[in-house]
């Protein structure tokens, strides 16, 4: 059992020198961001931004192997799905083909991810929350249409 406990902190502390590429905070131009009224920013900025723009916050726990490969999976395969913060380099058709998942994506409880939501708490999505990401997107959506 002592061998054993031994083997699994010298597994631990071994993968900590394992890299994982950190997905950096990317500088963007405003003119390249999302645009949005207030209240919808503010929800997005809650509950969306960690993966899905250059603006992460990375908590304590995205230093320390395994947690940090997970964390930062999760963030590249984000923002490679959508970005917010290049928002503006998007053609028409791909804002239309986003703006149009958003509303399903919530309502379905897809995002934030349900893992997500298991250490952020204040991203979770009240009614409300979804009514007015889904107002904004579906009004955005019939704009580019």
């Amino acid at each position: 059992m002592k061998k054993l406990l031994i083997f699994t902190l010298l597994v631990l502390m071994g993968i900590q020198f394992v890299p994982m590429n950190v997905p950096a905070e990317v500088p963007t131009k405003a003119d390249e961001e999302l645009q949005t009224p207030a209240e919808v920013e503010a929800i997005l900025k809650r509950a969306c931004f960690d993966c899905h723009s250059n603006h992460t916050n990375f908590p304590w726990y995205s230093s320390i192997a395994p947690a940090s490969w997970f964390t930062k999976m999760h963030v590249k395969e984000g923002r490679e799905h959508m970005n917010f913060s290049t928002w503006a380099n998007y053609d028409d058709e791909k804002k239309l083909k986003y703006l149009q998942k958003i509303p399903k994506a919530i309502e379905n409880n897809k995002m934030p991810l349900p893992s997500y939501l298991l250490i952020h708490n204040e991203a979770k999505l009240s009614e409300d929350d979804k009514k007015i990401i889904s107002d904004w997107a579906n009004e955005a959506a019939f704009d580019l249409e």
